[in-house]
């Protein structure tokens, strides 16, 4: 998407903590973190970059709980304004959560950014910061009871790991107790990078060689590898500007082994072209069309195609779904519908506090009209392949319950047809769920259909 507006206060800069402050204001005003980051720390060195980003990342992750303590404090020293309360996040996460930053450095750094976007409030973000350390030496500074004795369940477990009330409860609903906390608990876990090997030019084991770190297969996906560790932009790794690889969540590589043979093939809500690219990669003859509303991520699609060196180029059109024609049929149609992102808040942990429980609702009613739409695109004896980035059954199993209903034309996949490394992950015919406290990977749905025609 387009870079945001900057944020009032953001800068280039070569502190890694202004940058995380402005990446962090940005990100309340609707930016992406990752997009602000890139953006304003371009000084940065590769390891200030990692302070900056960890920093983000860090206080989305636990926002609630820095904020509960921050509360804490306020109640009895008044009220601040919201870049005060973002330095103070800066601040408690550094103490609660990097060991390896010593203490009053956190203290006066964060001193210092007040002075420069909040002067005058110096000294009451150095006595919060200073106190918190006093109670972290002598007492429990986040105590067993952390809200009143009458709350729910859900109101714990969502101010204890930082999540929504309204998520939480839709959760333990959906998982109960245990392996909804076990959900939230892997949410909160950063992801290192999956790469997904390009298997016209490399093998997985040749490309895991070529790299100057230790990487592991995926357990599911034939082509993904894990590097042990954070290991820099993937962009610098060997082999990336070659095309032996790309940068795609194992959750998602699965699409390679739903898609069946197609010689024709229509990604209808294409984004960024990962998963477009993906299947090129493996049926490198079919005639692909590509097409989604955003320019600038048909962009990046196309500077991405630079790389992969296709005998067969995409057509790439801009455009929606519901509003574009389109005359021809395919044997493949995949609709990677916009959603919650549920699935992917390890990754984009920003989203537990843009979503509201009000939003499910309207981005179900939309998911299903773009099925409807694409439906009409598959030709007999096709595949539509409905795909979310969600754990919410609203965006997933009722979605395709009610299309199976109301389109008795196609039919989920039988069980039998799935590829034996999926029959684990498929509890029902035409279904795939993926849990991060499962198989460690995004969570996501997939539903597939046949079309009888």
């Amino acid at each position: 998407m387009p870079h945001p507006p900057r944020s009032r206060g953001g800068s280039l800069s070569s502190n890694p903590r202004r940058v995380a402050l402005a990446a962090l204001r940005a990100t309340i005003e609707g930016a992406a973190p990752e997009e602000v980051l890139d953006r304003d720390g371009v000084m940065l060195s590769q390891k200030d970059m990692a302070l900056a980003s960890a920093l983000v990342y860090a206080c989305l992750r636990h926002q609630s709980r820095l904020d509960f303590l921050i509360d804490g404090k306020l109640s009895s020293l008044g009220r601040t304004s919201l870049v005060v309360r973002i330095i103070l996040r800066l601040g408690l996460a550094q103490l609660l959560f990097f060991d390896r930053v010593g203490a009053h450095a956190v203290v006066n750094e964060a001193a210092e950014l007040t002075k420069k976007f909040a002067p005058g409030r110096e000294g009451l973000v150095n006595a919060i910061l200073r106190g918190f350390l006093r109670e972290k030496e002598t007492s429990s500074y986040f105590p067993r009871e952390i809200v009143g004795a009458n709350a729910t369940v859900s109101k714990r477990l969502g101010l204890l790991y930082s999540y929504p009330e309204w998520l939480v409860e839709k959760l333990v609903a959906r998982l109960g107790f245990r392996e909804a906390r076990a959900f939230l608990v892997a949410s909160n876990q950063p992801a290192t990078a999956t790469i997904r090997v390009n298997p016209r030019f490399a093998r997985r084991a040749g490309l895991a060689a070529l790299f100057p770190f230790k990487t592991s297969a995926t357990a599911i996906s034939p082509w993904g590898l894990i590097p042990e560790r954070f290991q820099g932009r993937p962009d610098s790794w060997p082999g990336f500007v070659e095309g032996l690889f790309s940068v795609q969540d194992e959750a998602s590589q699965l699409l390679g082994l739903l898609a069946g043979q197609p010689r024709t093939i229509f990604d209808a809500c294409a984004g960024m072209g990962g998963k477009s690219l993906a299947l090129l990669a493996l049926f490198p003859e079919a005639n692909l069309l590509a097409l989604d509303p955003n320019e600038y991520r048909l962009k990046f699609f196309r500077e991405e195609l630079k790389r992969h060196k296709l005998p067969r180029v995409p057509r790439i059109v801009r455009g929606d779904l519901l509003k574009v024609e389109i005359e021809e049929t395919f044997d493949l149609v995949v609709v990677d519908a916009p959603c919650s992102g549920t699935g992917v808040i390890r990754r984009r942990p920003d989203l537990k506090w843009r979503l509201r429980g009000e939003d499910i609702a309207a981005l179900s009613a939309r998911q299903k009209e773009l099925l409807a739409a694409a439906a009409a695109r598959v030709a007999p004896g096709g595949r539509l392949v409905y795909a979310a980035c969600s754990v919410l059954d609203e965006e997933g199993p009722r979605v395709m319950e009610d299309f199976w209903r109301e389109r008795p034309a196609f039919a989920p996949l039988p069980l039998a047809d799935f590829p034996a490394l999926l029959s684990p992950l498929a509890a029902r015919p035409g279904e795939i769920r993926l849990w991060p406290q499962r198989q460690r990977t995004d969570g996501f749905y997939y539903g597939v259909s046949v079309f009888k025609g």
